[in-house]
């Protein structure tokens, strides 16, 4: 699974149309700076700040608020998935990737974003809360294991990035809050004589950015020349296991599928120090990462004979934080985990609808005036949401876990995330998610049926 460096990647990209013509959008050329054209980079006069002041309990409410929404969507993705389907996706991806347009939306289309996003607080803490989150997640890859302690050191980077249509106007505002809390600047395009071009420019971007595993994030014909903007947040992920597996320990057992037939697949085992859980519905085991600071929570119903649908129905943010807090300490638990891969490929329109997110799918209800000064439904200078797509990866081996996501929001116009030691045993379906402890932050949550 592991190349010669370590590699765990998350990717997300949002791309902004115009509902206009391109001679209209040529009208209103972007006033703070100027772009030249294609090629050039358009950079708020501000920098990135960092360090934001951030009161602890505004970043304990952004990481509830986006634990919320990762189950929310979750829940919302397995009643339209099939039954049998193996689900994996990047919360925090799409939640950072949404943020950012969120901070060109106005009136309806923002409230309706922000209730499906779980977003409860005000714009000036949301954003620096977000950008507190990004540079304390990145200050994991700091940790130098020890040499003797073995394992490669956490890797954890965001990246954010958009491309924009030269001559078109985009608020200074929106901007410089790009700049300020998310660390973005712009590169001038010209999408209505290089869509094409722009698309393959962007997908390898992503693809450099997640070392290959996330490829085609923007699908032919995805861009046209009533683009106008595309917003794309990368984030590279890998963590070496605390206590690696010994890969002569795995062999091939049994793994009983929904339906109680059984696939053989390779099972990793080992007896360490784990963060161990159990009541009455569920059993849970913690596998930390070197630094400690990120670990995979992996858990399942506490009865093998137990209704799955009926005790994942019954999963909420609430009764997750009861299973964090419940793995932090460490035990001796022995666990048998299998070793697996899993891929999501989503369109989320319909899923953000269902969540209540609803006017920013329609020109002449969607406001993003923050992002161009427009009112609704201005041929020419107006953005509406034509598609998210979201796509991602996860790899668990005796080393480590690898994984990487990317979510794409595509913006059109009109006109075209010593006693007798314990025993956990993941041999029936379970949920995984690779979680941040000191953040509270899910960044990859699955579900795993099928691991053959």
């Amino acid at each position: 699974m592991f190349r010669t460096l370590p590699r765990h990647l998350l990717s997300a990209a949002l791309t902004l149309s115009l509902a206009a013509c391109a001679t209209q959008a040529d009208e209103y050329p972007n006033t703070n700076p100027e772009p030249q054209g294609p090629g050039d980079v358009v950079r708020s006069d501000l920098s990135r700040i960092i360090a934001p002041e951030v009161d602890a309990s505004v970043q304990e409410q952004l990481a509830a608020d986006n634990r919320d929404f990762a189950f929310n969507l979750f829940g919302q993705l397995r009643e339209e998935g099939e039954p049998d389907e193996n689900i994996f996706v990047s919360p925090h991806s799409i939640s950072i990737a949404l943020a950012m347009t969120y901070g060109g939306a106005e009136e309806a289309t923002k409230a309706q974003m922000a209730e499906a996003l779980r977003f409860t607080l005000p714009d000036e803490a949301l954003h620096p809360a977000f950008n507190y989150l990004d540079q304390e997640l990145a200050s994991r890859a700091t940790y130098e294991p020890a040499e003797e302690q073995g394992g490669e050191p956490l890797v954890l980077q965001v990246i954010n990035q958009t491309w924009g249509q030269q001559g078109f106007h985009f608020e200074s505002d929106f901007l410089d809050l790009l700049a300020l809390h998310y660390g973005a600047d712009m590169r001038v395009v010209d999408f209505v004589t290089a869509a094409e071009d722009i698309r393959q420019e962007i997908n390898e971007w992503v693809e450099t950015q997640t070392e290959e595993r996330i490829q085609d994030l923007l699908p032919s014909g995805v861009l046209s020349s009533d683009t106008r903007m595309v917003l794309v947040n990368a984030i590279y992920f890998y963590g070496s296991w605390l206590q690696a597996f010994d890969e002569s320990q795995t062999n091939d057992a049994a793994f009983t599928l929904l339906d109680g037939s059984e696939v053989q697949v390779p099972m990793m085992k080992q007896q360490a120090e784990f963060g161990y859980y159990e009541d009455d519905t569920t059993v849970a085991a913690s596998l930390p990462y070197v630094g400690e600071e990120a670990s995979m929570i992996v858990w399942m119903p506490a009865d093998a004979e137990a209704d799955f649908g009926a005790w994942e129905e019954g999963m909420t943010r609430e009764s997750f934080d009861v299973i964090a807090q419940g793995v932090r300490g460490s035990q001796e638990v022995e666990v048998t985990l299998p070793r697996f891969e899993s891929e999501g490929d989503y369109a989320l329109v319909e899923t953000l609808k269902a969540l209540g997110m609803e006017d920013a799918f329609d020109f002449c209800a969607a406001d993003f005036g923050g992002m161009t000064g427009a009112d609704p439904c201005i041929q020419g200078e107006s953005l509406y949401i034509s598609e998210i797509l979201h796509k991602s990866f996860v790899s668990v081996d005796e080393k480590g876990t690898e994984a990487a996501a990317a979510t794409a929001v595509i913006m059109d116009t009109e006109t075209s995330v010593p006693a007798e030691p314990a025993s956990v045993r993941f041999d029936r379906p379970f949920y995984y998610a690779v979680y941040d402890q000191g953040t509270g932050t899910l960044l990859f949550m699955g579900r795993m049926l099928d691991p053959s």
